[in-house]
C-alpha cells in the first residue's frame, strides 16, 4: 500500500501540471466564438509587441525581420510583412534570414521568380539557411503556394 501512495501523488502532480500549463481546461461552458475572441485578442497583444519592439530600437534589423515573420504567420498580412522585411533589409543588405524570410513571403504571394531569387541571396549571405531554402525551393511552381510560415519565437 505504502508503494501506491507516491505513485498516486506523482499523478497528481502531474495533473496539476497539465491544468496549470493549459494543457487540460475546465469546462467553462464558453462557446468556440468566444475562445475564438479570446485567440484574436491574444494575437492582437502579440501584433501590438512585435510593432513596439521595432518602435523602440527601429535601427534593428532582427526585431524588423521578427515582426515581419509575425505579419506574414498571423492573418497572411503580406504587404506588412514584406514592408517589415524590406527594412530590416534596408538596415542590414546581407541578413541571410531577412532574405529567407521575404522568399517566404514571395511563396505566399504565388511569386516564385521573385521568391527564388531571394532564396538565392538568403544563401549567399547564410549558407547554414540553404537546407531550409532547398525544402523551400522544391515548393515553387508556376502555379505558386500558401501558407509558409516562419516560426516567430
Amino acid at each position: 500500500m505504502k508503494s501506491l501512495i507516491p505513485k498516486l501523488s506523482l499523478c497528481g502532480i502531474g495533473i496539476l501540471i497539465l491544468y496549470t500549463s493549459g494543457c487540460i481546461t475546465a469546462d467553462t461552458g464558453k462557446t468556440d466564438s468566444s475562445n475564438l475572441s479570446q485567440f484574436k485578442e491574444r494575437v492582437n497583444e502579440s501584433q501590438e509587441y512585435y510593432d513596439e519592439l521595432v518602435n523602440s530600437d527601429p535601427e534593428n534589423a532582427t526585431a524588423w525581420c521578427i515582426r515581419g515573420m509575425f505579419y506574414n504567420n498571423n492573418y497572411n498580412q503580406y504587404d506588412e510583412a514584406l514592408a517589415s522585411c524590406n527594412h530590416a533589409l534596408e538596415l542590414d543588405p546581407e541578413y541571410g534570414l531577412a532574405w529567407y524570410l521575404k522568399g517566404i513571403i514571395y511563396l505566399n504571394m504565388e511569386n516564385g521568380p521573385e521568391a527564388e531569387l531571394c532564396f538565392q541571396n538568403a544563401t549567399r549571405y547564410d549558407p547554414s539557411l540553404a537546407q531550409y531554402v532547398e525544402e523551400k525551393s522544391e515548393a515553387v511552381s508556376p502555379y505558386g503556394a500558401k501558407g509558409y510560415s516562419i516560426a516567430t519565437g
